[in-house]
């Protein structure tokens, strides 16, 4: 009773007391009389805080119904204990068994599928020569046997192929070899297992270093590889490795399937394990965690920056997982048997985490593929107690029963008593939750009935009260919203600040004004920084103590016009107006400040000025001008007649296409042009420049008449017949007829473009013929040696070492072939010194004709790369620095090579036109992806960066080996 009233009847009367001083003053003498009611009832209530009638009564039945349900109960509780330990010994084990049993079935699975797939290599029913087919078929599988996450076959060439279901469900083809330039590419595939792009181009990948690769040829059997992580960095996998053989009995490779831990795991999770019990696997030998039954991920990420992904998470001990039973049990083993490795047969434990109970089955797991792992199984004591509670329960719902009985009893001899208290309880309840309409009906003369009339009056009062806030709160929040509706309507920027200079309210004008995120705080210093609030016509940031914001928050009003925002395209001056408000006591308590673009108003004075400054010069000019400009406009027209016959002529007599457009619209063009094309003359005038242009390089041609460039650029043409031919266009913009044109030079460099493939593809062939004669032959030679040797070592060791040492020397005179035609592919520039010094004459001479001033800078002292380095470093220079030459019409090139402890970088910056790194000229220039894949073959970081008028940058960055 003592609880029942003190929770809700006092605890809401102090509430509303405290309440209503919020809103009322004290003042008026009626609302001293309500809180005295108020405080009377609180009284009254306190008084049945003691105890009541309905507690004598009650409370000695339920003291013996409960004495008899503690009796039943502990006598009940400590049989089932019991029985508990029988049950969770025997249950475990049934568990554990399953356990181990499903995992076997489900760790057989990859094996099953190698040696499904060697029994058909063997038998000669899969060709592992076309790749092509490989890798339907291992898709195929992969789809079949989804708990694997990676079906492959790697030959003894270094050439791999495999399907793979990548942790974010994706399936994909995986290859290496010649034609990936043995980087182990992903590619991304449709339903049916064709590729339809490249995911991850990758990095060099040599299965033959692998363990998966070795362990089984070695050993001439299956087995199971090392944890290892996935080289995307987001997965541990174990590899199921075989090798296979053909019909005679030769090694043609190893076939792999991989298993992610992590669906392991969710195998785990997928076994019922009691109620809350929990699964998980370790290695017996280094008691590392290799899944679990939790959500948990066996690794972690170790936050390191690396060039390998897969060198960024590592597998964690068991005793350092984040899982609190899976640690707990885990230190617990370790504490009882010293290592993990000491257990060699089933063990049967318990222990408490948290005074809870937990029951222990551990179970080695090993194969003769070289797994050895140990299951352990934890469930807590609580999932047992079924048993016990059933009987429990059942004793319970007795007692409770007779208690029921009891307490019916005394709630009837009592509800005569306390019946006015509970209803005078429901209507305070009533009243806390604002329904204002219910009242107390207690018709009676004494303490309560008085007590019910005094509450039904406060009521009233409250809800007219109530009624009344709620009136002035809907009229201000009416005029909160119309005033900044107001604000946000007028055109010029509004902002309030608060008395410690946090941003109050600004309307819509303030943000288009500073073209920035309006920040909430910043500090007076750095306004002007981040706002970009210049005093007019300097370069100079207006000082923190000369805001006018500053001035208002210390009490003055400021009226400047010295100040401008600045923003990347325009420059905005201002008229700012900025006024204190204060409080009753006079104290600062906001600032408002109002800026005014005063743009337009600037540009008139300025004009006004310049206006009057020259009036009276020009109206004395103007007269003799005119004369002037008359005769030398007959004279103009006269010399713009034979200006414009001689064109027309020098136009018909080119070999190159002449187009005369202004906006994009062709104004005039020669012959040639129409017959490149293919059009009629007169069909030209008044069509589209983009008519002409294939629609990939619409963009790139738009771009180009946008900007204004008058640089030589490459494009594809589109003749009236639909096809296409490459060009080469030259432009200028010039002043024709009073007009501002463009005329642009079109030349069809089909031709050259020809030849250029024709060279390519010689020099193609004339390297392969240079490999065949030197490296294949050399190498075919020491093959054949090597296994004569290999036949010889069981029955002539005397033999097979003079094979040996031929064909030792056979490949050391192939390997002075191959050094010596790779000297042969060896850029001449780097023969005749460095690489700095060969950037040096190459920018030097290139430049020579124009005025660019070339600034070479060398940090570091030089040290030897490898040739493939330093050539590919050279090439992506000389690229960066035509491409510069070409399209960046530059002032100055800087040339800064850099030689430092651990890394090598090359940059090269220009101060020219630049261009939009996101257009589809760009994304397709060969020069661009010819540059990446020099950066990609060396292991290099290439980053380009530029923007239209802002020039280009490009850096290479490669680590020393």
């Amino acid at each position: 009773m003592q609880d029942e009233l003190k929770k809700p009847e006092l605890l809401l009367l102090q509430t509303l007391k405290n309440f209503l001083s919020k809103f009322y003053s004290l003042d008026n003498k009626r609302n001293i009389l309500l809180f005295n009611k108020i405080s009377y009832l609180q009284y009254f209530l306190s008084l049945l805080v003691k105890p009541s009638l309905r507690t004598v009564l009650i409370v000695p039945f339920i003291l013996q119904i409960l004495a008899v349900v503690s009796l039943t109960g502990y006598l009940s509780f400590k049989n089932g204990q019991k029985a508990v330990n029988n049950i969770a010994t025997r249950l475990l084990s049934e568990i554990s068994q399953r356990v181990q049993q499903n995992l076997h079935t489900f760790l057989e699975t990859p094996q099953q599928i190698n040696q499904n797939n060697a029994n058909t290599i063997k038998l000669g029913q899969l060709n592992i020569q076309e790749f092509a087919v490989l890798e339907k078929y291992f898709f195929e599988q992969l789809k079949v046997f989804n708990q694997v996450s990676l079906i492959g076959f790697a030959n003894k060439n270094k050439e791999f192929i495999s399907a793979e279901i990548f942790p974010d469900g994706s399936l994909t083809i995986r290859a290496s070899g010649k034609s990936t330039k043995y980087n182990l590419r992903t590619y991304t595939t449709n339903k049916q297992g064709t590729r339809t792009g490249i995911k991850d181009f990758g990095k060099p990948y040599d299965t033959q270093r692998r363990d998966w690769y070795n362990k089984p040829i070695a050993e001439e059997r299956p087995i199971w590889s090392k944890i290892y992580p996935h080289n995307s960095g987001i997965a541990l996998y174990i590899a199921a490795s075989q090798p296979a053989y053909d019909k005679q009995g030769n090694l043609q490779g190893v076939l792999l399937s991989n298993l992610n831990l992590s669906k392991i795991g969710t195998f785990l999770q997928n076994l019922k394990i009691g109620k809350t019990g929990i699964s998980f696997i370790v290695e017996r030998q280094s008691g590392r965690l290799v899944a679990t039954s939790t959500n948990e991920k066996p690794f972690r990420s170790n936050n390191l920056e690396t060039q390998l992904a897969e060198n960024r998470i590592q597998p964690f001990l068991a005793i350092n997982s984040n899982d609190k039973k899976t640690q707990f049990t885990s230190k617990y083993l370790k504490n009882k048997f010293h290592e993990l490795k000491s257990i060699n047969s089933s063990q049967q434990l318990y222990f408490s985490i948290d005074g809870k109970r937990q029951f222990i089955q551990v179970l080695p797991f090993q194969d003769n593929r070289g797994l050895d792992w140990l299951i352990v199984v934890v469930v807590p004591e609580d999932d047992f107690m079924q048993a016990i509670n059933v009987n429990t329960r059942t004793t319970i719902v007795l007692c409770i029963a007779a208690l029921i009985v009891a307490v019916a009893v005394g709630i009837l001899i009592l509800r005569w008593i306390t019946q006015p208290v509970l209803a005078l309880k429901k209507s305070a309840l009533a009243l806390a939750q604002g329904e204002w309409e219910k009242r107390i009906e207690i018709e009676r003369s004494d303490e309560l009935g008085e007590l019910a009339k005094s509450f039904n009056s406060m009521a009233d009062q409250l809800q007219e009260k109530f009624s009344e806030m709620q009136d002035l709160n809907k009229a201000l929040l009416q005029s909160e919203t119309r005033l900044k509706q107001f604000l946000d309507a007028i055109p010029v920027s509004v902002s309030i600040d608060d008395s410690s200079g946090q941003l109050y309210y600004t309307n819509r004008a303030s943000q288009q004004l500073v073209n920035v995120e309006l920040l909430p705080s910043i500090e007076y210093e750095n306004i002007a920084e981040y706002y970009q609030i210049y005093l007019a016509g300097t370069d100079q940031l207006c000082p923190a103590d000369e805001l006018p914001i500053v001035y208002s928050l210390a009490g003055k009003t400021v009226h400047v016009d010295n100040l401008e925002f600045r923003h990347p395209n325009k420059t905005i001056p201002v008229e700012v107006l900025s006024t204190p408000i204060f409080d009753e006591s006079g104290k600062v308590i906001y600032a408002l400040t109002v800026c005014i673009d005063i743009t337009e108003r600037k540009k008139a004075e300025k004009i006004l000025a310049d206006y009057n400054s020259i009036l009276e010069q020009q109206v004395t000019e103007r007269t003799l001008e005119l004369q002037r400009e008359i005769a030398e406009r007959k004279q103009a027209e006269v010399a713009l007649l034979e200006s414009e016959t001689r064109f027309r002529l020098l136009a018909e007599a080119t070999f190159e296409a002449i187009a005369i457009t202004e906006q994009g619209i062709l104004l005039d063009t020669n012959q040639t042009c129409a017959e490149m094309f293919g059009y009629e003359l007169s069909e030209l005038v008044g069509m589209r420049v983009m008519d002409f242009t294939a629609p990939e390089y619409q963009e790139q041609v738009m771009q180009k008449i946008r900007s204004g460039d008058e640089g030589i650029y490459e494009t594809v043409c589109l003749r009236k017949d639909g096809s296409t031919f490459p060009a080469e266009i030259r432009a200028r913009f010039m002043s024709y007829r009073g007009r501002t044109i463009r005329m642009a030079a079109i030349q069809d460099i089909s031709s050259r473009k020809q030849a250029e493939e024709a060279t390519v593809l010689a020099e193609r062939n004339r390297l392969a013929q240079e490999i065949h004669d030197t490296l294949a032959q050399a190498f075919t030679v020491v093959i054949v040696h090597l296994d004569t040797a290999s036949r010889k070592l069981t029955t002539d060791i005397e033999v097979a070492q003079k094979l040996i040492k031929a064909g030792r020397d056979l490949a050391h005179s192939g390997l002075t072939e191959a050094r010596r035609s790779i000297k042969a592919l060896r850029s001449q520039l780097l023969e005749d010194g460095d690489i700095f010094n060969a950037l040096n004459r190459f920018a030097t001479q290139m430049f020579s004709p124009t005025n660019t001033h070339i600034v070479c800078q060398l940090i570091g002292k030089i040290y030897p790369l490898s040739p493939d380095v330093e050539n590919n470093l050279l090439r992506i220079g000389q690229e960066a620095l035509t491409n510069a030459f070409k399209y960046a019409q530059a002032r100055e090139i800087q040339i800064e090579l850099a030689y430092q402890e651990s890394q090598c970088s090359l940059r090269i910056k220009d101060d020219g036109q630049g261009f939009d790194m996101g257009s589809v000229s760009v994304i397709n220039s060969f020069g661009l992806l010819i540059m990446s894949e020099r950066a990609e073959r060396i292991g290099a970081k290439l980053t380009i960066q530029s923007s239209p008028g802002q020039g280009t940058e490009v850096s290479v960055l490669v680590y020393r080996e």
